[in-house]
């Protein structure tokens, strides 16, 4: 299983790049995000908005890779349920 997750995240098909949350909330919270990075970046030196963007993509990094575990977890998930349910196990 783990192979075929790995497969289909090498080859450029990566889930969370297709994902797109419909709740409004989701929009509004980026934008709140937005305006409070750019006035930060008017207010920090730039070596202190270097290292405030530099969290920022750990940030990034971090909910990237939650992301695919989540994906992978619901992945296995599915096909444990499918197998179970071809098999007729109750």
């Amino acid at each position: 299983m783990t192979k075929c997750i790995h497969f289909v995240n090498d080859q450029g098909i990566h889930p969370i790049e297709k994902i797109a949350p419909r709740d409004p909330e989701y929009r509004a919270i980026h934008r709140q995000i937005e305006e409070l990075r750019q006035h930060f970046e008017q207010k920090l030196d730039a070596e202190d908005a270097r290292r405030l963007e530099e969290m920022g993509n750990l940030y990034l990094q971090s909910g990237t890779l939650l992301a695919c575990a989540s994906f992978a977890h619901g992945f296995r998930l599915a096909a444990l349920l499918l197998g179970e349910a071809w098999a007729g196990e109750k």
